[in-house]
């Protein structure tokens, strides 16, 4: 199964916030030097 599960805080500030500035970003590739995309690979044979 592929699916990524995100927690994120109840407030619709929090939320956003939380999206904008640390999920979304960790899901764009071409961002660097690290991120969650780069890692997935890993993440899903362990």
């Amino acid at each position: 199964d592929d699916t990524l599960i995100f927690l994120l805080p109840g407030s619709t500030g929090a939320c956003k916030l939380g999206m904008d500035k640390i999920i979304l970003p960790q899901l764009d590739a071409s961002r660097g030097p690290c991120n969650l995309v780069e890692l997935l690979p890993r993440i899903r044979h362990e």
